[in-house]
């Protein structure tokens, strides 16, 4: 036979049963540091390394709905503001194509691809896919909204180079898509 007492103390500091739980923020909502981008967190230095070596310094993001991710794009020489379909083309560009939206520093991966247009950065063709990629998030908040970023520690291996170094990316809703 097994026998429980419990007992109950009669101090007056504990909680009333009808007293709201205490919840500290909502589930799967970003840590605030992680919602904090200030200095040269602020910064795209990228750092392409081929045939020659070239930095990207400009990046861009949209929001895919359907699976929800984030489509990247980082650059050397873009035209001024958010990129369209009638953009004139960069120098260089980056792009991952299916980042996980961050909610912390969970590294994660994605398609990755460089295109040369200037034609001095790879050894041969105007692009190049990937082999490995690693993503790490830094910071981000309101990803999905205007006026949102991301802030990403990025390492891309293809077969003829590298792609290394942070960016920060602006939210631009030309680049938003359904899928």
């Amino acid at each position: 036979m097994l026998v429980l007492l419990v007992a109950c103390g009669g101090g007056t500091d504990a909680p009333s049963i009808d007293a709201p739980i205490a919840v500290d923020a909502a589930i799967d909502a970003p840590a605030p540091t992680f919602m904090t981008c200030t200095g040269a967190c602020k910064t795209t230095t990228l750092s392409a390394t081929f045939a020659s070596t070239r930095g990207l310094d400009k990046a861009y993001y949209g929001v895919t709905q359907s699976p929800p991710s984030l489509h990247v794009e980082a650059y050397k020489n873009p035209p001024a503001g958010c990129p369209t379909a009638m953009s004139p083309n960069p120098d260089y560009t980056l792009i991952l194509g299916r980042v996980p939206i961050p909610t912390d520093a969970t590294p994660s991966t994605s398609p990755g691809n460089i295109l040369d247009f200037k034609g001095d950065l790879l050894a041969s063709g105007i692009g190049a896919a990937a082999t490995a990629v690693t993503i790490t998030p830094t910071a981000a908040h309101q990803v999905t909204a205007t006026g949102g970023f991301v802030a990403l520690d990025v390492m891309l291996t293809f077969a003829g180079g590298s792609v290394s170094g942070h960016l920060y990316a602006t939210h631009c809703a030309s680049m938003d898509a359904a899928n």
